[in-house]
This record gives structure tokens, C-alpha cells and sequence, in this order.
């Protein structure tokens, strides 16, 4: 009868010990597990924000591309409007000047259009990535508005058929009527100002995306960190219990158990 005892006690203690290894085995690997999850999920979230971050980037240049623009076409509007009152003398010079000045705006208006193209392309790359977070729990969905950012690049197609009409009036030596110059010029500055609107409103809403984003980050990170913890709350109890069945084993090895 001992030595059954004794050969169960052998039996139960190595199960125990066994189980007890596997328990601390699979407390650590639950924990490495969970870094290399969050490190995956960090470079993830993190691309996605970068993603945004280049398309608001993109979205901000263009905008001081075409700020500097309207303060250009609004020069040459408050010139135009006072020009009215100058000597006849001095009308042809002055009225060279606004020419050149809305002449040289062109490269201007053509690297906003590129800009706002790349911030297009750039919203692409990033509305795929967002589309699959947002398949992940606790994670809203985010996205781009792309068609606003090709409306706002369409518009500047405007701006610059405005920009031509203005530069061709201010050409002539007499043009017909002086107050056209005027209403050109101010058809010019509200083309500009159409785009700047659609390109801060873009921006603005891709800040909100990125703070969204960041909070889905959070979440999605403290449920994966609230699943390892109650795994190591499971793997705890069992290793408890093969402590336990361990200890048994031993006891009835030494014979301690009646």
C-alpha cells in the first residue's frame, strides 16, 4: 500500500511540476505576446497617423500657396479700385504693374493644384489603411474626404481661367469699361478664396481624424492589455493548483499523508 502511494505521489508531483512549468511558460509568453502585439499595433496606428499627417501637411502648404496668392489678387483689386482716381498720366503704368503682379501669380496657383493632387494621392494610401483598422474593436472608423479635396483642386481650374480674364483686361491699353477690371479682379480673389476654405475645412477634419485615431489607439491597446491580464489570472490559478498538486505528490512520497 506504501509504495502505490508513493508511486501515485510520484505521478501527481511530476504532473504538478510539469503543469507548474507550463503555467510560468505561458505567463511569459502571454507577456511577450502582448509587447510584440503592441509593437505591431503601435507601428500599425502609427503609419496610419503618419498617413494623415502628410495629407494635413500637404493640405497646409497648399493653403500658404494660395493665402499668398489671394493677398497677391486682393493687391491688385485695392489698386485697380484706386486707380479710378489717379491722373490719366499715370493710369498705363500702374495698370502694367496689377498686370504683372496677376501674371506672376501663375506658378503660384499651379504648385497649389500640385500640392492639393499629392494630398489626393496621399488620402488614398491612407483611407486603405484606415478601413482596415477600423475593423479592429473599439476602433471608429476614420476617413478622408477625398472628393472635397478634388472639388478644391477643380476650383483652382477656375482660378486660373479667372486669373487669365484679369491679366487680358489689365493688357489692354483702354478697356471699354473700368469698373470690368474691378469686378474681375474681385471674381479672382472669391475664386481663391473658395479652395482656401475647402483646403482648412480638410485640414481641420483631419486633426479630429488623428485624435480620433489616437483614442482608438488607447482603446485597442487596453483591450489587448485587459485580455493579458486576465490570461495571466488564469494561468496564475492554474499554476496555483499545480503548485498545490505538486506539494500533495511530495507528501505522499515522504509518506506525510494518513
Amino acid at each position: 500500500m506504501r509504495l502505490v502511494r508513493r508511486l501515485a505521489g510520484l505521478l501527481f508531483g511530476a504532473a504538478g511540476v510539469l503543469g507548474l512549468v507550463l503555467g510560468v511558460a505561458g505567463l511569459v509568453g502571454v507577456w511577450v505576446g502582448y509587447v510584440e502585439v503592441v509593437r505591431r499595433v503601435d507601428r500599425v496606428f502609427g503609419g496610419a497617423d503618419q498617413a494623415l499627417a502628410g495629407v494635413q501637411g500637404n493640405l497646409r502648404q497648399a493653403t500658404d500657396q494660395l493665402r499668398e496668392t489671394e493677398a497677391g489678387l486682393e493687391a491688385v483689386r485695392k489698386r485697380e479700385a484706386e486707380r479710378a482716381t489717379q491722373p490719366p498720366a499715370q493710369r498705363p503704368g500702374r495698370r502694367e504693374a496689377s498686370r504683372k503682379a496677376v501674371e506672376a501669380l501663375g506658378p503660384g496657383v499651379g504648385d497649389a493644384r500640385a500640392t492639393l493632387l499629392k494630398a489626393t494621392e496621399a488620402a488614398l494610401v491612407a483611407n486603405g489603411l484606415l478601413d482596415a483598422l477600423a475593423e479592429l474593436p473599439a476602433v471608429e472608423r476614420v476617413n478622408v474626404d477625398t472628393d472635397r479635396l478634388k472639388e478644391a483642386s477643380a476650383q483652382l481650374a477656375e482660378l486660373t481661367e479667372r486669373s487669365s480674364r484679369l491679366a487680358d483686361l489689365l493688357a489692354r491699353a483702354a478697356p471699354s469699361e473700368e469698373d470690368q477690371v474691378g469686378a474681375q479682379s474681385s471674381r479672382a480673389v472669391e475664386a481663391v478664396r473658395r479652395p482656401i476654405a475647402l483646403a482648412e475645412a480638410g485640414s481641420d477634419r483631419l486633426e479630429a481624424g488623428r485624435q480620433s485615431l489616437a483614442a482608438g489607439h488607447a482603446r485597442f491597446v487596453g483591450w489587448i492589455k485587459r485580455l493579458a491580464l486576465a490570461l495571466t489570472v488564469l494561468l496564475v490559478w492554474i499554476a496555483a493548483g499545480q503548485l498545490s498538486l505538486a506539494l500533495h505528490g511530495g507528501k505522499l512520497v515522504r509518506g506525510r499523508v494518513g
